[in-house]
């Protein structure tokens, strides 16, 4: 039996059931994947990446376990967290910020190779950005410039924060940022600008990603609960947490940090992909969400 809520008090938690692996990806070379998205001109493809201390590597993964390695050129890989797919280009964030004190923040942008080339698949370019809230690096009230989920969505990047106390690395708050980024006008600095906030998530985000039909926005929640938050697309605009019609929370225990998440179709029944940093696949239906 799953276990579903509205919004709720943030300490008023219930025991949620355990999710169950789908799978192990057998190649052990995939360490600390923390990025995933689902292909749309290669159906059953998932696109992924390492994280920090990796080498740059784009993963094309399936649901049955088999991976193949593309390796990438004119990039570095500091703290890589998410990637996201545009049109016909994957776009991997480096926004990874642990102590919010990184200047050198951005986003790789690649157009989206054939899963079977050997590469090297080369960067298009880097599009350098900036909060435009942050003043100090670091800030010394609230550590809310670090990112690990970012999704795309109508010609924009979108960037959630992972957020926590000042000067308190290991202490989650239960809050996040959606921050926008529009690639029609780029230049030499680019602000991502804050659109909306949320409350009470239960802990870290680190992982998000918009359905196929731009109707629903996946929010993978890590530590200390382990949740996924279901929000449906605003009638107009992009504040996804604030005009939110339906919210609904599936929580379930594993171990491993979940890091990644991303909506698949598979038999003509969509579902949500998870994989931890162990190498194992979770698959939730979203009809299982129910309405």
């Amino acid at each position: 039996m799953l276990t579903f809520l509205g919004f709720f008090h943030p300490r008023s938690y219930q025991e949620g059931e355990r999710l169950e692996p789908l799978l192990v990806i057998a190649d052990e070379s995939l360490r600390e994947l923390s990025g995933l998205v689902a292909s749309r001109q290669h159906p059953g493809v998932l696109w992924s990446h390492s994280d920090s201390g990796n080498d740059p590597i784009l993963y094309a993964l399936d649901t049955q376990g088999n991976s193949h390695a593309i390796s990438l050129e004119g990039v570095t890989l500091r703290d890589w967290e998410a990637v996201a797919l545009g049109e016909s280009r994957l776009y991997i964030t480096e926004m990874g910020n642990n102590l919010n004190a990184s200047k050198k923040l951005g986003v790789y942008e690649f157009l989206e190779p054939d899963p079977k080339e050997p590469g090297p698949l080369r960067a298009e370019r880097f599009i350098p950005v900036r909060y435009e809230d942050q003043e100090r690096f670091p800030p010394t009230d609230r550590w809310h410039f670090d990112c690990e989920a970012a999704f795309f969505f109508e010609g924009s990047l979108y960037f959630i924060t992972k957020n926590r106390p000042a000067f308190r690395l290991l202490v989650q708050e239960e809050s996040a940022h959606l921050y926008r980024l529009d690639l029609q006008n780029l230049g030499e600095e680019n602000l991502l600008e804050r659109v909306d906030s949320v409350e009470g998530l239960g802990g870290w985000v680190t992982g998000a990603d918009l359905s196929a039909d731009g109707r629903w926005l996946a929010v993978l929640v890590e530590s200390p609960q382990q949740s996924i938050w279901l929000f449906e697309r605003p009638s107009s605009g992009d504040r996804f947490f604030s005009e939110a019609t339906r919210t609904k929370r599936y929580k379930f225990y594993e171990g491993g940090q979940l890091e990644s998440i991303a909506f698949i179709t598979e038999d003509q029944q969509e579902s949500l992909v998870m994989i931890n940093e162990a190498r194992q696949m979770f698959r939730v239906e979203l009809a299982k969400f129910g309405e």
